[in-house]
């Protein structure tokens, strides 16, 4: 077996991870890495050298699908394995990715563009990612798909996200049963809406496992109830309007799940609530299109006669009108909006209006990026740029802590233990250096046989490898 890491190696964006096993070559995930304009625009149009066979994705964050329509632009047209709440999330993402890559391009040849050399092309088009829409196949969890030369693969529930997999891969070398763990992205337990992840049921002899919080430790899931509850009681006091610069997917969702629960349990006043990302309209959406996938609790919440009412006082954004109709509430009322660096998206309007407003707040729902409007507002600079003037910081600031959708160092390693034997190849990707290594350093001491943290496009193989890219067809994937 060889694996080639393309993406997601020492960084937390990204994912794509190439397995070539008894002759298939099969991608781990397609995704798109997020940074500067320039590296990113580099690492973007990079792709795996050689044929592919099919492609199985983990789930529809863009980082982990968003450059899928650059594989197809170059041929690929086999299979993309993934789960069926995982095609209906991915398809939202990607045509949202390539609208905006449209938009960014034709705003940059209106504006900067002095010869035709200069001209600015998208990633890719809306028309890409229909292209790759027309590849998937819908494979629900635990079934198991027969790729070929006695290589398969099954998906099971990792709890990130709606319809997020961790893939286990079986294959025979030299007549012995070999077995290949991907964790892509687990999420934490006893999290809202979705289930738990499926526990491991036994050890394997490769592991590729995610590391975005390797050496870190959440704030307790309940704690988010008591933050949440002071800050919503807060604006009703005051009168003012709850900022909420939210991602579209997942935790969007989550938002207004933690909302219904309060209203539910008499904690919170039935306020009007305002989701304004037609992404986060659209994934609303498809979550209450998949209630299969939900947990207990959540499914229970939907016939409670007041979350049945507090749902009746959630309006959904999508057009540009309606977008700004909301700034006619001066509150009391929650916004929820894309997005939660700050940087883009609708929440720069109600930032305009709220930020210089004593009666307002912004909350935040987790670590945000440095060199970010958010991340200056939750240092606590009192005066800030928003599109093109000067604000005075006046509104109240908080922060959310134990929202995010990702296992921490010690969830990792418990779910990890059941997978772990002495013979135990472990690859520690999708984190930064120090968090993927510092979850190495617990592995080892649980008796992995090794903790590698791959460099991008660098290799690894053990026993039986099929002929690699070098000696096939090393042009454009087919």
């Amino acid at each position: 077996m060889r694996i080639e890491f393309s993406g997601a190696n020492r960084t937390v964006t990204g994912s794509c991870h190439l397995i070539d096993v008894s002759g298939k070559r099969i991608l781990l995930d397609c995704g798109m890495y997020q940074g500067k304009r320039e590296l990113a625009r580099q690492l973007n149009e990079t792709l795996p050298a050689g044929p592919i066979d099919a492609v199985v994705l983990s789930h529809g964050h863009l980082d982990h699908c968003g450059k899928l329509p650059v594989l197809v632009k170059r041929g690929y047209d086999g299979p993309i394995y993934a789960t069926p709440a995982t095609v209906d999330v991915a398809r939202v993402v990607l045509l949202d990715s390539a609208e905006i890559q449209e938009e960014n391009a034709d705003y940059l040849n209106r504006r900067s563009r002095e010869t035709a050399a200069d001209e600015v092309h998208p990633l890719y088009r809306r028309s890409d990612a229909h292209d790759v829409l027309k590849l998937f196949r819908r494979v629900p969890y635990e079934q198991r798909v027969d790729l070929g030369n006695g290589v398969s693969f099954a998906f099971f529930d990792a709890g990130h996200i709606l319809g997020s997999a961790y893939v286990v891969m079986e294959w025979t070398e030299s007549g012995a049963k070999k077995s290949l763990l991907f964790t892509a992205d687990i999420g934490r337990p006893n999290t809202p809406i979705f289930r738990d992840p499926t526990p491991l049921k036994q050890p394997f002899d490769t592991i590729i496992t995610e590391s975005t919080y390797g050496g870190r430790k959440h704030a307790a899931v309940d704690d988010i109830e008591p933050q949440f509850a002071a800050a919503v009681q807060q604006i009703v006091e005051s009168r003012g309007r709850l900022i909420l610069p939210s991602f579209a997917v997942g935790r969007t969702q989550t938002m207004l799940w933690h909302y219904m629960k309060q209203v539910q349990d008499g904690k919170l006043p039935k306020i009007n609530l305002y989701v304004d990302s037609p992404m986060g309209v659209e994934i609303s959406q498809v979550t209450r299109e998949h209630t299969d996938l939900w947990d207990d609790e959540s499914i229970a919440m939907l016939n409670f006669p007041k979350v049945k009412e507090a749902m009746n006082l959630v309006k959904f954004a999508s057009t540009g009108e309606q977008s700004r109709q909301i700034n006619n509430d001066r509150g009391p009322c929650i916004i929820v909006a894309s997005s939660p660096t700050c940087e883009f998206g609708r929440v720069l309007h109600h930032l305009k209006l709220s930020v210089e407003r004593p009666t307002d707040m912004i909350v935040f729902t987790g670590w945000i990026p440095p060199h970010t409007l958010g991340r200056r507002l939750q240092d606590g600079e009192q005066r800030v740029k928003i599109l093109d003037r000067f604000y005075e910081v006046k509104c109240q600031i908080r922060t959310l802590h134990g929202l995010s959708a990702h296992a921490d160092g010690d969830e990792l390693l418990a779910f990890l233990k059941p997978g772990i034997s002495p013979k135990t190849v472990m690859h520690i990707v999708h984190g930064e250096a120090d968090q993927a290594e510092a979850l190495g350093r617990r592995l080892l001491e649980h008796g992995v046989a090794v903790a590698n943290v791959p460099a991008m496009h660098s290799t690894a193989m053990t026993g039986v490898v099929s002929t690699g890219p070098a000696a096939r067809d090393s042009g454009d994937v087919e």
